[in-house]
């Protein structure tokens, strides 16, 4: 199975805000990848009837993970990455959705550290 692309950080694409970074600062990023695992499974493994209206917007990092890499329904998946729909997800690519989403998360997340890096270093200029 390829590697699935990471989308840009366009102004309108989702981000991490507190309450997200303090969740994978207490959980940690193998226990936020299991969860991810579990939320693909239950929501993506097979095509629901509600395909496309599954996955909430806001809630969780992971639910903005999948919003943000195309992968939050069935067809999505098989628009932006090719994975067909109508059947069920080989273990191969729910492999690549779970490694795809977890790289969103710890890519955000390390924009969000740099970005308070920074905030900090500007209080140096008061």
């Amino acid at each position: 199975m390829r590697r699935l692309e990471l989308p840009g950080r366009g102004e309108d694409m989702p981000r991490l805000e507190d309450r997200d970074i303090a969740l994978i600062r207490k959980e940690g990023i193998p226990a936020i990848k299991e969860m991810i695992e579990s939320i693909v499974r239950n929501k993506l493994e097979v095509q629901p009837e509600n395909d496309g209206f599954q996955t909430p917007r806001a809630g969780n990092p992971i639910y903005k993970a999948m919003h943000a890499c195309r992968s939050s329904s069935r067809k999505e998946l098989s628009r932006a990455h090719r994975i067909p729909a109508g059947r069920k997800l080989s273990e191969k690519e729910m492999e690549s959705v779970v490694n795809l989403l977890t790289r969103w998360v710890v890519r955000e997340y390390n924009f969000y550290l740099e970005e308070e890096d920074q905030q900090k270093n500007l209080k140096e200029f008061k």
